[in-house]
């Protein structure tokens, strides 16, 4: 059994040297940023909170010291789901000389190895961040969070174990239902969001107008209270982080993980056994479906293939597909924050600038999942050359299918921008016919990415290379900053500003889309023909 952990470390955070270099840069640029957010909104937050209220550190350590915990709760209930339930390698591990319960206790252990090292990644830079702000660092502190560290996996593990169960259950009855899980994820993506702006808008009001309305601060002081309570673990992991009731911090944390993933390790091991057993019996194929052939023509047949293939794909169905219907309830929410912030420091009348920018962004964001039109396919794309089509038109085909998708929801978002008085007419046609060319050139430069970058290597559960997902998203959120910038400061600077803008914004969509065309119509093939499995 140590053999198998230490090899399955090794491949989930040893260092390969075949990997993807240029992967790794991305992803860690992109980690550091991503970090890097997270802790200047801790530090402004709690900024804010501290010249607004009187709070001592410990209160307001619990509000972070919660928030960490729910996510390492998510992240450790799917990482149960996904070894102890639904294990990829599982027609592999069950050849392995080890007994099911060694097994099953090889893969307990490797998610409580993994969430350690997410919460020490998680915990410790944003209670130095939090240290930082409330001028609490010390020596004592630091060693606090490091203890803190060491405890915060405790909680959120023996919690998982108990909430893997009824989730496999539940997602074993909602597996032939993508779309209504889709739904699901949408509301949960919006409510997410929702949740953001609030915060950012509270961050917003108080910098913009130095001060907080006592409605505001209220709210505030409820859930600062609320989470104050014998009933929240935060509370006695806070005790150890500040050294305040040490043995009781240390005591009920210990005792309540311990007592709790004992009770839920015993009836996981049954649950899981029971799972596995019907799983390798039925060899995966429980569900079957009698199909008969389609007469259907060679682009519908493909069209309807790969809009299955988004709902069937995670990342797509999700992340893709459910950002672009989230795409116009977030839209609002950030036309509204940035409006409210851009009057505040530069003036009225850059709603249409505003506009451009925050959906521009969106368009960056659902468009930047074309960079992977060929490497979805993985290990099938040797089909694509044999089909009776060609490749053009499958190509084309699921362009036009990405370009559809954008434009409803720029549409709908651009429709809710009219509705609501934040742009005029004019502006809405202008919008609209820029950011659809501003698709067409998103959906043509991710498929000559991915022709050039094609990422073909096997992919568990057939999911997207995340490389040129991040080479467009990147891409996309720039030439976004640009039409944006202009579309703010043209008006504000020229007589005809507006005009400008409308001209910029009409022109860079024309002349980007046409680049991308014309460098597919004259490369694809060279491309196309190049690429092996």
């Amino acid at each position: 059994m140590n053999e198998f952990i230490r090899l399955q470390l090794k491949l989930k955070w040893g260092f390969n040297r075949n990997n993807d270099k240029k992967s790794a840069i991305m992803t860690a640029v992109a980690s550091c940023l991503a970090i890097a957010v997270a802790l200047a909104l801790v530090w402004a937050l709690t900024f804010v909170l501290k010249a607004s209220m009187s709070v001592d550190a410990k209160k307001l350590s619990q509000l972070y010291i919660t928030i960490i915990m729910i996510a390492l709760t998510v992240v450790a209930t799917g990482m149960q789901v996904t070894r102890l339930y639904k294990p990829a390698d599982m027609m592999i591990t069950a050849r392995f000389p080890l007994s099911p319960f060694k097994l099953f206790m090889g893969y307990l252990i490797l998610n409580y190895i993994d969430l350690t090292i997410y919460a020490t990644i998680l915990l410790l830079p944003i209670m130095i961040a939090y240290g930082v702000a409330m001028h609490c660092i010390s020596a004592l502190y630091i060693v606090g969070i490091i203890l803190g560290a060491v405890l915060l996996p405790m909680v959120p593990f023996a919690v998982s174990v108990f909430l893997a169960i009824p989730i496999v259950y539940i997602s074993q009855l909602l597996s032939k239902h993508g779309v209504l899980r889709l739904i699901i994820f949408v509301v949960f993506l919006v409510g997410c969001f929702v949740l953001y702006y609030y915060i950012l808008n509270v961050l917003a009001d108080f910098f913009i107008h130095r001060d907080w309305e006592t409605g505001t601060l209220e709210i505030w002081d409820k859930i600062l209270t609320g989470l104050d309570s014998k009933y929240n673990p935060a509370v006695y992991l806070a005790n150890v982080i500040f050294f305040k009731n040490f043995l009781v911090g240390l005591g009920v944390t210990v005792v309540f993980s311990a007592v709790l993933t004992a009770i839920g390790v015993a009836i996981a091991r049954i649950v899981c056994s029971d799972i596995r057993n019907k799983a390798l019996e039925n060899g995966f194929g429980g569900y079957k479906r009698v199909t008969t052939l389609d007469n259907y023509g060679s682009a519908r047949a493909i069209w309807r293939y790969t809009f299955r293939e988004i709902l069937r794909t995670k990342t797509y169905s999700y992340f893709y597909l459910g950002v672009a219907i989230s795409t116009p309830v977030m839209v609002f929410l950030c036309h509204r924050l940035v409006s409210m912030v851009g009057e505040a420091q530069i003036g009225k009348g850059i709603n249409f600038g505003v506009s451009v920018l925050v959906i521009a962004v969106f368009m960056a964001m659902i468009c930047s999942f074309t960079g992977t039109i060929l490497s979805v396919e993985g290990k099938n794309f040797y089909i694509t050359k044999l089909v009776p089509v060609g490749f053009r038109k499958q190509l084309l085909i699921k362009s036009v299918l990405n370009v559809l998708v954008s434009v409803v929801a720029l549409i709908i978002s651009a429709v809710v921008l009219w509705a609501l008085d934040f742009v005029s007419l004019k502006e809405l046609g202008v919008i609209v016919l820029s950011q659809f060319l501003l698709a067409v050139g998103l959906v043509f430069n991710g498929v000559n990415l991915n022709l050039a970058n094609p990422n073909l290597k096997p992919k568990a559960n057939g999911e997207t290379e995340e490389i040129n997902i991040t080479y467009m998203l990147l891409i996309g959120l720039v030439i976004a900053a640009g039409l944006g910038a202009c579309s703010i400061i043209f008006p504000r600077k020229f007589d005809n500003g507006a005009l400008y803008a409308y001209i910029v914004c009409a022109g860079v969509g024309a002349l980007y889309a046409l680049v991308n065309i014309l460098i597919f119509a004259f490369t694809a093939d060279k491309k196309y023909k190049n690429i092996e499995i």
